[in-house]
C-alpha cells in the first residue's frame, strides 16, 4: 500500500474518525441517588428577612443548612429533594402539606444533610420553588468554614 494509493487515504480517514469519536465521546455518569429531607422550620420575625442559604459543616461530612426568607402557613412543611450524582448536586425546595386558605407567615428552617461525602467538592444548584429564586456554588465538604449564598431571581 503506497501513500498515494485510496485505501490509504481511507484506512488514515478511518483512524482519524475513530480517535475524534473517543475524544469527542461524552463519559458516563454513574447512577443518581434522590433524597427527601424536611426542614425544621421557625417563625421568623423579621418580615423582609433576604432569601439566604447557609452550610456549615460539621464532623464526618455533615453539613448543617439554614435558610431564611421564605413564608409558609401554620400547617405546612418545606421539603428538601436532593439529586447527588458524583460532583453534581442539586437541591429543590419544595412546599409539603398545605392547609387549604392558610396565610404564610415569614420563617425559616435547617435541616442536617448527611448524604454527602466527606472531602468531595459539590458544584450545587439550589433552587426554591416556594420563592421562586436560586442560587449556583461549590461546598466542598473538607472545608471547615459555613458560607452563605443569596438566592436571586
Amino acid at each position: 500500500m503506497s501513500f498515494d494509493s485510496p485505501e490509504f487515504y481511507a484506512l488514515v480517514f478511518a483512524v482519524v474518525m475513530l480517535l475524534l469519536m473517543m475524544f469527542l465521546s461524552h463519559r458516563e455518569k454513574g447512577p443518581a441517588s434522590t433524597y427527601i429531607l424536611q426542614l425544621a422550620t421557625t417563625s421568623d420575625e423579621a418580615v423582609d428577612s433576604d432569601d439566604i442559604v447557609t452550610l456549615e459543616p460539621q464532623d464526618h461530612g455533615r453539613v448543617l443548612l439554614s435558610r431564611t426568607g421564605f413564608s409558609i402557613g401554620p400547617e405546612e412543611t418545606v421539603n428538601l429533594v436532593i439529586t447527588i450524582r458524583e460532583q453534581e448536586c442539586s437541591i429543590v425546595e419544595k412546599k409539603g402539606v398545605k392547609r387549604r386558605g392558610a396565610v404564610g407567615e415569614p420563617s425559616t428552617g435547617q435541616v442536617v444533610l448527611k448524604c454527602l461525602r466527606p472531602g468531595v467538592k459539590y458544584h450545587v444548584r439550589y433552587e426554591s420553588q416556594l420563592t421562586s429564586a436560586w442560587t449556583i456554588f461549590t461546598l466542598d465538604t473538607a472545608s471547615p468554614q459555613s458560607h452563605s449564598y443569596q438566592l436571586k431571581y
